[in-house]
């Protein structure tokens, strides 16, 4: 078995706004936190739904291995939008710096 290597960031996700009522309640503001404890951790991440954690993950990962996205101007930082048409969750998903 391969060692895993531990990710270098901490990422926070904030929803910046929501067009219609989400399904699972997100609401503007509310943030969650991927924390590296041998595994990803989600904190606070209460009534997140699979399809906005998927559309997250890619910047999530590459924000947290050191990465950036190549779509995004701002270093560490890019706006991520849920699948959903109807409540168009849009957050913003940005590197934290280590504790």
């Amino acid at each position: 078995m391969s060692e895993v290597n531990n990710l270098k960031h901490s990422v926070k996700v904030t929803v910046v706004s929501v067009n219609e009522p989400c399904s699972a309640g997100l609401t503007e503001g509310r943030s969650f936190i991927i924390r590296d404890k041998g595994c990803m951790v989600l904190e606070n991440s209460d009534n997140i739904c699979p399809e906005l954690l998927n559309s997250v993950f890619p910047a999530c990962m590459a924000f947290a291995s050191g990465g950036n996205v190549p779509w995004e101007n701002e270093r560490g930082e890019a706006k991520v939008a849920c699948p959903d048409p109807f409540s168009r969750v849009v957050v913003k998903v940005e590197r934290l710096l280590k504790e």
